[in-house]
């Protein structure tokens, strides 16, 4: 039986009681003496009556406006329950949402690092911005200028030293294999090196000329290849640490003059010892 039927029920016995009370009062246990007169108590009666009838119908519109009450409260509550499930499943979307735009920073930060990583090493060949400074720049350049090497130009390039050696003088046409004469000029080179800049970062360019044009794959490998020959070379014969020394293959993106002459070639196919100020 549900609440309201019993509370119907409940209300409905209490009348009942009311009226037997009543009829019992008449001839139960309190009937008023025969000489007494009864005319008023039997002429109240139906009032009596009337009057828990209606305070029964005033409790039977509680009661239904107590169910109207409840059953709003119920569809209130399911109507709270359905927005919690729906803010719940919002807050779930939005958390992934914001998983996947952190992942993507992380992935974007990444990306970047790696890219300036690749421009440092670009710019490591051209200028370096350790915010160093050559010690006794003057007097090192002067010791390595005094070296007597055919062909050999050596250069203040700001705070750098750049050692020229055509390509020409060290390699046969298009190899990284280091030739005799080759091999001659480069104990010479680390000779210097070893005198005047023990404790500088030295970094090994290779440069080609344009006969690589529409394949610039070619130039970087053979000026990467040549590179490291030249670091070999000074490595074992010439006993510099290996740690001092680097290698960067520059292709033909840097010529000194034009490749339009053959002279200009030449000038273009070369290796740059580089000397940066930063010392080790």
């Amino acid at each position: 039986m549900s609440a309201t039927a019993q509370r119907r029920a409940a209300l409905a016995a209490l009348a009942v009681c009311a009226l037997l009370a009543a009829a019992g009062c008449r001839s139960g246990a309190f009937q008023p003496p025969p000489n007494a007169t009864t005319s008023t108590g039997n002429a109240a009666l139906p009032q009596q009556t009337q009057a828990l009838a209606t305070q029964v119908q005033d409790l039977n519109r509680r009661v239904a406006q107590l169910d109207l009450n409840n059953a709003d409260l119920h569809r209130q509550l399911a109507q709270k329950a359905q927005q919690e499930t729906a803010a719940q499943e919002q807050v779930a979307l939005l958390q992934k949402e914001l998983g996947s735009i952190a992942q993507r920073y992380k992935d974007s930060q990444l990306a970047q690092q790696q890219a300036q990583q690749k421009v440092t090493a670009l710019e490591a060949s051209t200028r370096f911005r350790g915010g160093a400074s050559i010690s006794a720049n003057s007097s090192v350049k002067q010791s390595l200028a005094a070296v007597s090497i055919p062909g050999l130009d050596i250069r203040q390039d700001g705070e750098l030293i750049r050692i020229e050696i055509p390509a020409d003088k060290l390699f046969a046409a298009s190899s990284p294999q280091i030739q005799s004469n080759g091999q001659r000029i480069m104990d010479e080179v680390a000779a210097a090196i070893a005198r005047s800049y023990p404790r500088q970062r030295i970094v090994i360019e290779g440069h080609t000329d344009d006969s690589f044009a529409g394949n610039p794959a070619a130039a970087h490998a053979l000026a990467g290849q040549q590179a490291q020959a030249v670091f070999s070379q000074l490595v074992e014969r010439g006993r510099l640490p290996a740690r001092q020394l680097s290698v960067l293959a520059m292709g033909d993106n840097h010529p000194l003059a034009s490749n339009a002459t053959p002279a200009g070639k030449a000038k273009n196919r070369r290796i740059e010892i580089v000397v940066y100020p930063d010392s080790l």
